[in-house]
Parts: C-alpha cells; structure tokens; sequence
C-alpha cells in the first residue's frame, strides 16, 4: 500500500513525521498508483452522493454512491464502500460492495471480501480467493 494525501500529492518523509493537522493521509492500493500514477477524486468513509459522475483518471471510492459512473480511468471500490451503481470504467478494482451493471474496457478485479452482485463485462477478469460474486459475466472482446 502507498500513502496518498487527500489533494492526490504523495507526501514527504518531513510531512508524515509532522503534525497533520486537519489533513488526512488515505491507503490507496499500489496497482492504482503503478498504472495511472495519480488519484484525481477520494470519496471516504461517510461520504454519500447519488448521481452521475464523468471523470478521467482513477477515483477511489470508500463511501456510498447510488447512480452512474463513467470513465475511461480506473475506479477503486474500498473494502468499506457500498455502491449501486451502473458503471462504465477502463479498469474496475473491486474490494467492496457493487450492486449493478460494471462494463470494463480493460479489467475488472474482484478482491477479497469484494462482492459484486450484477453483471460483469470486461475482455480480462480475475477473483481472488474470497471475492464474491453473483450474476452473469461476459468477457468478449467488444463491449
């Protein structure tokens, strides 16, 4: 894991062993990091939004949200978040809870306690052990 603050900007050595005030440090998985090297939006634990979102570039979610999500980056789905949701993404990381449609241009990849309750589209998917995942799964080459 990889620390990230709130604003997307990797802290210094100097900043983590000072006082952070009011500004929170957040985990965000390393494949997210490694592959798009910047998180453009954070929804923590509390956060509840209903509606649609466009963005680009990679967004972890840790909340709740109720709508649609469209995007050609990658959409993290923490281990606390509960999401019901149609989603259009290039890369879906999945460690909580997804309930609806989830189409992926590149990846979906389901994780331990993730649990995706739905349809599936991506032309690559994996499960790790512990995912759950209820529904139908397509992974032809277009979507």
């Amino acid at each position: 894991m990889s620390l990230v603050s709130e604003l997307g900007i990797m802290p210094s050595t100097e900043e983590l062993n000072t006082s952070l005030g009011s500004q929170k440090l957040f985990q965000v998985p390393t494949p997210v990091l490694q592959t798009k090297k910047d998180v453009v939006a954070f929804f923590g634990v509390g956060v509840e939004c209903i509606g649609e979102i466009w963005y680009e570039g990679n967004v972890q979610i840790d909340g709740r949200l109720e709508g649609t999500i469209h995007t050609k980056g990658t959409l993290v789905i923490g281990d606390r978040a509960v999401v019901k949701a149609k989603i259009e993404a290039g890369t879906v990381i999945c460690k909580g809870k997804i309930q609806g449609d989830v189409v992926a241009q590149e990846s979906i990849k389901l994780l331990s306690p993730g649990l995706i309750d739905g349809t599936m589209s991506a032309p690559r998917l994996s499960v790790e052990n512990g995912g759950v995942f209820n529904g139908k799964v397509s992974m032809g080459l277009s979507l």
